[in-house]
């Protein structure tokens, strides 16, 4: 299981973003802000719900009024350190130079972000 820690799906991850933004929603809630654009299963988020708790990256909590309350139990800087490097490791052998380099050669960088990279770079030092 602990190799699984924090390893989250799509469907999970708009769970995550939820949670993350709300930093706490019951069942209903999640429901009701997931459906805003095309309507979901509850079910479905319930069952997400509880593979994002074994998973350690949500935990539930009862609230006053004895609802269950959820909260992302993993931040969302952390979750991104981890995703970077797990992208950075599965597609670039772990080099941000080779990213940034495909990125420049590929054209899918601007100059002026280009310039911003060099600037936060120099300022760094």
């Amino acid at each position: 299981m602990s190799n699984k820690k924090y390893e989250i799906t799509d469907a999970e991850l708009e769970i995550m973003k939820l949670l993350w933004s709300n930093k706490e929603l019951t069942l209903n809630e999640i429901v009701e802000k997931l459906s805003e654009n095309e309507k979901k299963n509850k079910s479905t988020i319930k069952t997400l719900l509880y593979r994002l708790i074994e998973k350690q990256s949500v935990k539930s909590i009862t609230n006053k009024k004895k609802e269950n309350t959820f909260i992302a139990n993993i931040s969302k800087n952390k979750y991104l350190k981890k995703e970077n490097e797990s992208f950075l490791s599965k597609l670039y052998n772990g080099s941000t130079n080779n990213l940034l380099l495909n990125f420049v050669e590929e054209k899918k960088i601007s100059k002026k972000d280009l310039q911003d990279l060099l600037d936060l770079i120099e300022s760094e030092d």
